[in-house]
């Protein structure tokens, strides 16, 4: 159970706090003054901090300061009456998560609290992978490891080691699943930020109009709702981390905006018209393939370029079936320790069933099996019953994409000889080519030569399929006259 700090003078205020977090879930002790806090914090661990910004004594602001040097990485969230923007940014400058202005909203409260938890896990929970070993101060309870042997995975645990302290941008790629956002902790927890904020924002959850705000916060007024003025993740983590996941579902008009920041360390918050200087590291993730979505006018070249300074590919899962042994074992020990359950074995038939299945959701529905089969398991072993796995997940994603990639392969290697004779010096463009004209040719005509739809499922723009059409002459056959009249609108 987390554990917050309340520290106020204010017995109501304290006594409300008290019951609004028991009940959220969470443990919660309180203190009336900033001595008394620290001194609490002295002898106990907490997960988040709310605290009163004017006090007998230390005030909320004294407090921070000892709070940050004594090196404590507690978020800590300012509680004030005098909601002015000074206050505000001087709250931030000295390390403070967020602020709340008395009287709060209790949405708004749960919503900053719930946030501040979720950093207070990513800073304090360590990364650790293979060849590298955890600080002794941390306990294994607050450390999680990205598992594997592969050669694949040895040359991921290589980059990571070999940029972390350094400076530079980092783009991790790789499918659903895979533990892009493991390896951008890890990337942080070894470097010289790490004792720095470490802020993760999803691009894909949140919708368009409301990123810019997360990102660069707002001017009080800004637009209609803006009642205070908001710090965005940037200000937030000066000096720190900032972790971009799915960057590939960011807008246009945001990436522009980033990448001003990337390009001159400044901003400005919407609303606002002072330039605002920032250093942070980014770190960004995505599941899609980049350099497509640059040809298809979806993502900045000159940005896809500015994040790509090092790049790490992470494997799906099914490419490295040799690590989920060591997987099985590495989270069936964590979830026995976590539910105190005694599993001390897997059945061998269980593990060949694991082997063998696609794993489209890669190592996180791995992860997702293995704590059911943990929770449902009525001994002290696993047995093959209790792994609940979904036949039908094998889709296009997972299981029959391996499939048909498995006879892609064979059917390459068949005809390999026979296309290093015959294609003379620019083999891979006139494969390519080969490939590409009688992929079209067949959807035209199964798409009855409609364009709209033809584009549609071959996952392209139009605009690109006419490039195609025009690049390789197709001609709309005489059989389908009535498709040079087909309103394309389907």
């Amino acid at each position: 159970m987390e554990k917050i700090l309340i520290v106020d003078d204010d017995e109501g205020l304290v006594h409300f706090l008290e019951r609004f977090f028991l009940k959220k879930g969470y443990a919660a002790r309180s203190c009336n003054s900033g001595q008394s806090a620290l001194e609490a914090m002295a002898h106990e661990q907490f997960d988040l901090i709310l605290m009163d910004y004017k006090m007998p004594g230390l005030n909320g602001l004294d407090t921070l300061r000892e709070i940050r040097r004594s090196q404590v990485k507690t978020p800590v969230i300012i509680m004030t009456a005098y909601g002015s923007t000074d206050i505000a940014i001087e709250t931030m400058k000295l390390g403070a998560y967020d602020y709340l202005v008395k009287p709060f909203d209790r949405d708004e409260l749960q919503r900053i609290a719930a946030d501040a938890l979720e950093v207070n896990r990513l800073v304090k929970e360590e990364v650790c992978f293979p060849g590298h070993i955890c600080r002794p101060s941390i306990s294994s309870k607050g450390t999680v490891k990205i598992v594997g042997n592969t050669r694949r995975m040895q040359e991921v645990y290589k980059l990571i080691g070999q940029v972390a302290g350094k400076d530079v941008t980092v783009l991790i790629m790789g499918e659903s699943g895979t533990g892009k956002e493991l390896v951008a902790r890890a990337i942080y927890h070894h470097s010289h930020r790490k004792d720095k904020p470490f802020l993760a924002i999803n691009c894909a959850a949140i919708p368009e109009t409301l990123l810019e705000s997360e990102l660069f916060g707002y001017e009080r007024g800004a637009f209609s709702g803006a009642e205070r003025t908001h710090l965005g993740k940037f200000e937030r983590c000066q000096d720190g981390t900032l972790f971009f996941d799915e960057i590939g579902d960011m807008s246009l008009s945001t990436q522009a905006k980033v990448l001003r920041v990337l390009q001159y360390g400044e901003f400005e918050r919407l609303g606002g018209n002072q330039n605002l200087k920032v250093n942070v590291r980014i770190i960004a993730a995505t599941n899609k393939n980049l350099e497509k979505e640059v040809q298809e006018g979806r993502f900045r070249k000159d940005l896809y370029w500015r994040l790509k300074v090092i790049s790490i590919q992470l494997p799906p899962l099914r490419e490295r079936r040799e690590d989920i042994p060591l997987l099985v074992e590495y989270f069936v020990n964590r979830f026995s320790e976590e539910y105190q359950t005694p599993i001390r074995y897997v059945a061998g038939a269980a593990i060949e069933k694991l082997k063998s299945h696609s794993w489209p959701g890669n190592v996180r529905e791995l992860e997702n099996c293995l704590r059911r089969a943990v929770l449902l398991s009525v001994g002290d072993v696993i047995l093959e019953e209790h792994l609940q796995i979904d036949a039908d997940q094998q889709d296009l994603r997972g299981g029959s994409q391996y499939q048909l990639m498995a006879s892609l392969d064979k059917k390459l290697e068949e005809l390999l000889p026979d296309i290093l004779r015959f294609s003379g010096e620019k083999t891979h463009a006139n494969v390519i080519d080969m490939v590409e004209k009688s992929l079209i040719a067949k959807v035209l005509k199964k798409c009855g030569y409609n364009q709209v739809k033809a584009a549609r499922m071959l996952g392209i723009s139009r605009n690109t399929l006419r490039h195609r059409i025009k690049k390789f002459n197709f001609q709309v056959p005489a059989d389908f006259p009535e498709n040079a009249k087909r309103p394309e609108t389907e």
